[in-house]
């Protein structure tokens, strides 16, 4: 009974030693662990770097967002806080007396929200990091002051990161380093910051400033998208390059998207081909044979090369055609004209050694390296053990060879430049958040493809495929002397050629006098027509008539009286009777075009402009037609037409055609009105 009685006297001694104990002897050490233990970190966001055109325009910039706060129980309040009221309430237009019974009235001793989500400029936020008691805190979203422009080059955010485009790809510099500063949990546990509290400065992210001009940019995208539109194609890819660096001066697609809906673009939409399609180039591959037949000093543009009268030959097992028959005609015109047959034939002249080391020289077996993600990976030159007998034939005229669009443009950029063949790049600076420049690229030359005086000789036969004859006039462009390739190709679908779809192609640099840009338009599996020269060559017209304006340094080479500019003036030609598909091919090989989708069952009857009338180019022809029920008995008047327009309309009629000559029917056998025959017989010079 005593024991227990002695036990419970003391008690309240223990109780109070232990209590004394906490306090005076283990109090510092156990108050520093709860100081620990309720003291973190919190982190600070970098800004991410800024993406600007060549001429500084910001196209992805930061929209950083504020939440302030003061701690009333920190360094200076006591003292500071009628200023900061006054400053505050001026920033964010309420009143001092309301910001205050914001703090009176706060739940929180240490913590009083003052505003979310707002908007500060520079000079404001660094006024308010002068007060310790001020809690700031800040949220970047990233926005794209241009939307759609450059969408593919570009490229989006996800939450944190680069999902596409330049984004991606420098995602690691744009973003730049977190920083932390000292906070503490309070008692719901929410993160405070403390006011004078230790403080690592995140590192901002590095700027990028690209070789692209937005308003060149932007009008090479509206005359894509114009010439998807009306050639009704899957879609299109263009690309501008500076000849003398390879900067890249624009790159476009169509479809595309808006970077700021980003996140709901589709597959289609995102699709960067441009360097992401391997595709088999056709005639634009017509560089290739030309390079390596002029090298190895097989022909020169001179020689003379017999194409056959009827269009079609047999080499190894395989018929080769021509849009129409040339005769025998000199390897310049074989270029002109795009004949396949006078290329194959050059071809087998040409050692396979010589032609394989061309092609791995102008680039087709490697990738360009350009700063995008998503480059095809998988071009390729078959090595020469794999050739078959009809390799050479094929790869002349762009089949059994695979290159992006943008392999395609470096290599006419090579032609261009004497030779060279540059690396191509997209960002020409790096600078620091205070803007200054940190790092800037050096134009590279990956290495002399061909020689300087081969350049030369074939220059001026891909300089007449823009003009009258070449497959090209509707690229002409007034007083620029502008050379450069057509191209048309079967398109390859689950390992089968499709049978009427195509990809049609046009790539021209001008001025051939000292270039400077080489465009690549292409198309694939237009509608209205499958030539590079009627639905491409458009594109890269309208784009260079339109960026000429913004080029002063262009003006020493537009020529008012050069051929160029006479030939593309024409004379209104009779349109009356003829189908009218020939009526639009007509208007088209002068420069003009008509203002109508076009087709062999229907005859034109009337034309708004009166034949003979000389017209500026570019003039929409109007004209009324009617379809017919069933295909004429009787030979068409054919005389003045070209042969292949000629060729085509008898072959709508179920007529073949034996033909003597190149270039324009001068005679035709029946005579106009005649009973059609099985064969008809049409003449020229």
């Amino acid at each position: 009974m005593y024991v227990v009685i002695t036990l419970v006297s003391l008690l309240p001694i223990l109780v109070a030693f232990q209590v004394l104990k906490i306090s005076v002897l283990d109090g510092p050490e156990l108050r520093e662990k709860v100081a620990v233990q309720s003291t973190s970190y919190q982190t600070l966001p970098p800004t991410r770097g800024l993406i600007l055109d060549s001429e500084g325009r910001a196209m992805a910039i930061n929209i950083e967002k504020y939440d302030i706060a003061v701690d009333p129980t920190a360094n200076r309040y006591s003292t500071d806080s009628e200023t900061f009221f006054e400053h505050f309430s001026a920033m964010t237009g309420q009143s001092v007396a309301s910001l205050k019974s914001k703090v009176e009235r706060s739940r929180s001793r240490m913590f009083t929200q003052l505003v979310r989500n707002s908007t500060f400029s520079d000079k404001d936020v660094r006024l308010l990091e002068e007060y310790p008691f001020v809690i700031i805190n800040r949220e970047t979203r990233r926005k794209y002051t241009y939307g759609p422009t450059a969408a593919h080059i570009v490229g989006f955010m996800g939450t944190d990161n680069g999902l596409t485009g330049l984004e991606k790809e420098f995602n690691d510099e744009l973003a730049g380093i977190s920083g932390q500063r000292t906070a503490k949990r309070d008692r719901k546990g929410v993160l405070r910051p403390i006011p004078g509290g230790l403080i690592q400065e995140p590192v901002h992210g590095t700027s990028l400033v690209l070789t692209i001009n937005l308003n060149q940019q932007a009008i090479l995208e509206e005359e894509l998208e114009r010439g998807v539109l009306e050639s009704g194609a899957n879609w299109g890819t263009a690309i501008a390059i500076d000849v003398k660096t390879g900067a890249i001066r624009a790159m476009a697609n169509y479809p595309t998207f808006d970077l700021n809906q980003g996140v709901f673009a589709n597959e289609t939409q995102l699709r960067n081909h441009a360097i992401s399609d391997v595709i088999e180039p056709g005639s634009t591959m017509k560089v290739l044979p030309a390079v390596a037949a002029i090298e190895s000093g097989v022909v020169t543009m001179d020689t003379i090369i017999d194409t056959g009268t009827t269009g079609t030959i047999r080499l190894h097992g395989f018929d080769l055609s021509d849009t129409s028959p040339h005769g025998k005609i000199s390897f310049s015109e074989v270029i002109k004209v795009s004949s396949n047959i006078g290329t194959a034939l050059v071809s087998e002249l040409t050692d396979p050694g010589e032609f394989y080391k061309q092609a791995v020289n102008l680039g087709f077996n490697q990738p360009t390296y350009i700063e995008l993600p998503g480059e095809a990976l998988s071009t390729r030159v078959m090595t020469i053990n794999k050739w078959s007998r009809s390799t050479l034939s094929g790869m002349s005229r762009g089949y059994g060879i695979q290159g992006t669009p943008l392999q395609i443009t470096l290599a006419y950029a090579a032609l261009a430049n004497g030779g060279v063949l540059k690396r191509p790049y997209l960002v020409q600076e790096k600078r620091d958040a205070d803007g200054h420049t940190i790092w800037t690229a050096r134009t590279d030359s990956i290495r002399r493809a061909f020689k300087k005086e081969t350049a030369a000789t074939i220059m001026p036969a891909f300089e007449s495929v823009v003009g009258v004859g070449g497959t090209a006039n509707q690229a002409v462009v007034r007083g620029l002397r502008i050379a450069g390739k057509t191209g048309t190709a079967k398109t390859a679908r689950g390992g089968n050629y499709a049978n009427r779809d195509y990809r049609a192609t046009f790539v021209g640099f001008y001025p051939v006098e000292d270039p400077q840009i080489v465009v690549l338009v292409l198309m694939d599996a237009p509608r209205t027509s499958i030539y590079g020269g009627t639905v491409a060559a458009p594109v890269f017209k309208r784009t260079t008539e339109r960026w000429l304006a913004s080029m002063p340094e262009m003006s020493p080479f537009i020529h008012r009286d050069s051929l160029q500019m006479r030939e593309e003036r024409a004379l209104i030609p009779s349109l009356d009777g003829l189908p009218s598909a020939l009526a639009s091919r007509s208007l088209g090989a002068l420069g003009l075009r008509v203002d109508r989708n076009a087709s062999f069952d229907e005859i034109v009857t009337k034309q708004n402009i009166m034949p003979g009338v000389i017209a500026e180019p570019g003039i929409p022809v109007r004209v009324a037609s009617v379809r017919v029920p069933m295909l004429p008995k009787n030979m068409p008047d054919l005389v003045g037409l070209s042969l292949r327009d000629a060729i085509s309309w008898l072959a709508q009629l179920g007529v073949k055609a034996e033909v003597k000559g190149h270039g324009m029917v001068e005679e035709q056998w029946p005579e106009p009105g005649g009973v059609l025959p099985e064969t008809a017989t049409l003449s020229s010079k």
